[in-house]
């Protein structure tokens, strides 16, 4: 029999099962979660979710066209990249500085030190308060992204670049301010997906057939690093009121260790997310019909472009329904959402398999057909890629409008990128001794 966890004793869950994992071994989740948790529809909808993903990715390969367009586009792009590496380095660090200047100015709006000092949900709401934030987290993914497709294109080509570690060097000076903004913050997610985006880029031609021990260590790094951030973003004004009394908490045995646990962190919220939205509303699961998703394609489209009132999205319908205490933190405080909850709450069951179905699909006609087919689809695979990871705790109009905004921002780059080679290749024609 289960019992019901105290409030010290209760914990977050991670993503996938490991939610249900924990309630059926008696800690539980976080206190803002109701109790007794729905484990067993959620379950269902979890093995439903993996059903429709694997038949989509199956249906793919069973239609599929067997081709080598793939790989002859890898080595045309590969070679056009190699063309273009300086004035990639160059858009990449043009970027990165960029990113973090736009938010230092973003700090300075909401109030400076002090609100950087807040905590993360308070200085996150300023921010979306503003009006027309800068986007320094969407230009530094992009900045990341360019800087990663340099070092890989290089190492693909085993070009030796005498430069390079000096380039290192002052990318790691222009991303400096951004990076410990975000590690203040506590908002490890931004720095994971910078992560990711390097890394994704570093081997986007050079795929790792084998881990070696460096790459495992830095992924044994990141994964401490950032237990540690969030454990420690509740207590971060106590760097500015009392760095002593930081240092001591921040540093006790017990919390690092409970934070090395992946079951206690926020990625867990999707399943407290549908067992909450279950217990209290079950009976209006399936009554959506797929209004989430219509309305999820305005969020791109800024405020005051948008005639009259945006629709408030499923995310904060859900908030202020069900986590009102939640709103009163900031204007986009919560708890995250659910892919699969959203899935549900708009065609029941069904909905579940059909949505995991077009992703399945969707994820390897991108992986086996657009990868490679051109250098804006390699740019953007690159800064977006880590979408699917948080794919499972968002909705579906978070994860649209940040691949578009990423779109929108590569389109000027691209463009630079491709009439830098128009040019070198019209001067090249014209002195030609041929002609």
């Amino acid at each position: 029999m289960l019992k019901q966890p105290t409030y010290n004793e209760a914990k977050p869950l991670c993503s996938g099962i490991s939610g249900p994992l924990n309630v059926v071994w008696g800690d539980g989740l976080h206190r803002i979660f109701s109790y007794p948790y729905a484990v067993g529809p959620f379950l269902v909808s979890y093995i439903l979710a993996n059903i429709g993903l694997v038949y989509g990715i199956t249906f793919f390969h069973l239609i599929r066209k067997n081709n080598t367009s793939s790989t002859k586009s890898e080595l045309v792009n590969l070679d056009k990249l190699f063309e273009k590496k300086k004035q990639i380095m160059v858009a990449g660090f043009s970027l990165i500085l960029t990113g973090s200047l736009f938010e230092l100015i973003n700090i300075i709006r909401v109030g400076g030190i002090t609100a950087l000092f807040s905590g993360k949900a308070v200085f996150q709401s300023l921010s979306a308060g503003l009006t027309l934030t800068l986007p320094s987290t969407e230009i530094m993914i992009i900045g990341f992204s360019l800087v990663a497709i340099y070092l890989g294109v290089i190492h693909a080509k085993k070009y030796r670049d005498r430069y390079v570690k000096l380039r290192i060097g002052v990318f790691l000076l222009f991303s400096a301010p951004y990076i410990l903004i975000k590690t203040i913050l506590g908002q490890r997610s931004v720095l994971l997906t910078l992560l990711i985006c390097f890394i994704i880029g570093f081997y986007y031609f050079k795929p790792i057939k084998k881990l070696k021990p460096k790459l495992v260590a830095v992924l044994l790094i990141a994964y401490v690093f950032l237990a540690f951030v969030f454990a420690n973003r509740g207590i971060v004004s106590l760097i500015q009121d009392n760095p002593k009394q930081f240092i001591e908490t921040a540093f006790q045995k017990e919390r690092v260790v409970e934070a090395l646990n992946p079951g206690v962190n926020e990625f867990g919220a999707a399943f407290g997310n549908y067992s909450e939205f279950y217990i209290k509303t079950g009976n209006d699961f399936g009554s959506r019909l797929g209004s989430t998703y219509i309305k999820g394609l305005v969020v791109p489209i800024p405020s005051f472009v948008y005639p009259g009132s945006k629709p408030k999205q499923i995310t904060y319908e859900f908030r202020d329904e069900l986590f009102a205490s939640e709103a009163s933190r900031g204007a986009i405080a919560g708890t995250g959402f659910s892919s699969i909850l959203e899935a549900y709450m708009n065609f029941r069951y069904i909905g579940v398999i059909l949505v995991y179905f077009a992703i399945g699909y969707l994820l390897q006609k991108i992986e086996h057909v657009l990868r490679y087919k051109s250098i804006f689809f390699i740019l953007l695979y690159t800064a977006s890629i880590s979408q699917t990871m948080s794919f499972h705790r968002s909705a579906f109009g978070t994860i649209y409008s940040n691949i578009v905004l990423r779109a929108i921002i590569l389109v000027p780059i691209v463009w630079y990128l491709n009439r830098y080679n128009g040019k070198k290749q019209k001067s090249i024609s014209t002195n030609s001794p041929n002609q």
